[in-house]
C-alpha cells in the first residue's frame, strides 16, 4: 500500500515502441561509417603484407624445389631472375623468375650464348615454370628497401650486403641465375653468362609501397638458403 508499482511505466513503453530517434540513428550510422573505414584500412594493409609474403614464400619454395630436383634427378636446375621484367617487356616491371631443367647440360656448357637468358613463357627447352610478380595483386616486386646494409642478415650470412639481386647484371636489362647441381651445391651466373666466384649471394622482395621486405641469401658451396624479414630497415 502506497509502495512503488512493479509494472513498467506505460509512457516509457510507448516511447520504445515508436523505435529509435533520429539522433540515435545518426549516431549509429556514424559509428558504422568509422568501423567500415577502419576495416578497409586494415584489409588493405593485410593485402599488402599478404602479397609480398606469398611471393616470398613461393620463391623460397621454388629455390628449395630446384635444389631437390637437381639432387634427385641428376642434372642441373636453373632459377633465372629478371628483376625488372613484366608480361609486356623486360624493363619497367615488378620482376619475374623462371625455372629451367637443364637435362642435356646445354645451358651449362654455354651460358654466355646469345638469347640464353631470354624470358621464355612457352618453350620445350626445359623451362618448367615462369612467374611474374605482377600477378601478386601488383603489390610485390624484386627490390631492396635498404640496399647496401650489412647488418640485416643472420648467421651464416652475417655481413652479407642487401641487394635486389647481387648476381644480376646486363646492358639491356638485368638478369642472372642460380644453378643447383646434383651434389647439392650451387653456382651463380650474371647477365653476361659469366660464372661468379663470390660464394654467397643475396636477393630481396619488397612491397610496392615500400613498407616491408624479405631478404634471401644463398650459399654457393652448400646450396644452403635462408630468408630474413627484418622489422626495421
Amino acid at each position: 500500500m502506497g509502495g512503488m508499482s512493479k509494472h513498467a511505466n506505460p509512457a516509457n513503453r510507448k516511447h520504445r515502441d515508436e523505435g529509435y530517434t533520429l539522433i540515435e540513428l545518426v549516431v549509429v550510422l556514424a559509428i558504422l561509417g568509422i568501423l567500415v573505414g577502419l576495416s578497409m584500412v586494415a584489409y588493405s594493409a593485410v593485402g599488402r603484407r599478404g602479397a609480398v609474403q606469398n611471393a616470398a614464400f613461393d620463391f623460397q619454395g621454388v629455390l628449395s624445389s630446384a635444389r631437390t630436383r637437381a639432387i634427385s634427378r641428376g642434372y642441373p636446375v636453373w632459377v633465372v631472375v629478371f628483376p625488372t621484367a613484366s608480361r609486356k617487356g623486360m624493363t619497367g616491371g615488378l620482376g619475374a623468375f623462371m625455372v629451367v631443367e637443364d637435362k642435356t647440360g646445354s645451358w651449362l656448357r654455354a651460358p654466355d650464348q646469345p638469347g640464353m637468358f631470354d624470358l621464355v613463357v612457352d618453350d620445350n627447352s626445359g623451362v618448367t615454370q615462369v612467374t611474374f610478380l605482377q600477378d601478386y595483386s601488383k603489390k610485390a616486386r624484386f627490390a631492396a628497401l635498404s640496399p647496401g646494409r650489412t647488418d640485416l642478415y643472420g648467421a651464416p650470412f652475417t655481413g652479407l650486403a642487401v641487394r635486389t639481386c647481387s648476381f644480376c647484371s646486363g646492358a639491356d636489362y638485368s638478369r642472372g641465375a642460380v644453378i643447383f647441381f646434383p651434389d647439392g651445391g650451387a653456382r651463380f651466373v650474371d647477365g653476361d653468362g659469366t660464372f661468379l666466384s663470390t660464394a654467397n649471394q643475396s636477393l630481396a622482395f619488397s612491397s610496392v609501397e615500400g613498407r616491408s621486405q624479405y631478404l634471401f641469401a644463398i650459399s654457393g658451396p652448400a646450396g644452403y638458403m635462408a630468408t630474413f624479414a627484418p622489422d626495421k630497415f
